[in-house]
Parts: structure tokens; C-alpha cells; sequence
């Protein structure tokens, strides 16, 4: 199973810091909100920047109207929080964020929530080689 390490959160935030200097070198949090609907790196890495802190999260939630995040935030809550039973990325981050169904505004795509699923999926891939627990097999 390529999951099956328990979730770093420190790692995850050197990922996300690594990943938006790769993507957008010493761009801001604002800077990446700026036509961030128009440029879809943007967008995932801005749901990765959002999850990494729970001050973050929810200043951003409470404002998530005005700075047009909502949609965002319908697609991390929904993703996390349906079948998490067992899913050591959604157990956590619904832990560490106290995050409920109800908090979502309207419902994401399937297909959105699983293009977030796949972000994070990506972290653990990180995670597993970061740790040295990442093995090319050969079929």
C-alpha cells in the first residue's frame, strides 16, 4: 500500500513550500489569488497553502466570500470529509482542521475533489521517497 505512513505535517508544509517555489518562485499567498480561477496550478497549490495552517483556514473561511473562495472551500471540505474512515490524509487533516460536512456551502464536482484528492495523493508519494520508503518495482 503506498499510503500506509502516517501523515507529517511537517513534511507536508516543506512540500508545499518546495512546490510553490518550483511553480511560482518568491510569488505571495496574494500573489497566487490573483487570477487564480484563470490558472489551474494557482488554484491547487492555494488549497494546498490553505490546509497547511488551521489560522490560515479559517481566516480565509470566514472570508471566503469576499475573496472568492468559496467554491475552494466547498471542494477541501467535501473531499475530506466524505469516506474518511481509514484515510490516514483525511483523517488528519479533518482532525487537525475540525472539519464537518456542513461547513461546505454547495457540493464540488466529483471531479474537483478527486483533482484534490490527487494533490495530496502526490504529497505522500513525496513523503514515502522524503523517508526513504519509496521502492521502483519492477513488474
Amino acid at each position: 500500500m503506498l499510503f500506509d505512513i502516517d501523515f507529517d505535517h511537517t513534511l507536508f508544509l516543506e512540500y508545499v513550500e518546495e512546490l510553490h517555489r518550483h511553480l511560482f518562485g518568491s510569488a505571495s499567498f496574494e500573489d497566487l489569488m490573483i487570477d487564480i480561477n484563470q490558472h489551474h496550478q494557482k488554484h491547487h497549490l492555494v488549497t494546498l497553502h490553505l490546509i497547511k495552517a488551521r489560522s490560515l483556514f479559517y481566516h480565509c473561511y470566514n472570508e471566503r466570500e469576499k475573496l472568492g473562495l468559496s467554491p475552494i472551500f466547498d471542494i477541501i471540505i467535501g473531499a475530506l470529509t466524505e469516506n474518511t474512515c481509514g484515510d490516514k490524509i483525511k483523517e488528519h487533516f479533518v482532525d487537525f482542521l475540525s472539519l464537518t460536512p456542513e461547513m461546505a456551502r454547495s457540493a464540488a464536482s466529483s471531479y474537483e475533489k478527486k483533482v484534490f484528492m490527487k494533490n495530496l495523493k502526490s504529497f505522500m508519494m513525496y513523503a514515502r521517497k522524503k523517508k526513504g520508503l519509496f521502492h521502483n518495482r519492477q513488474d
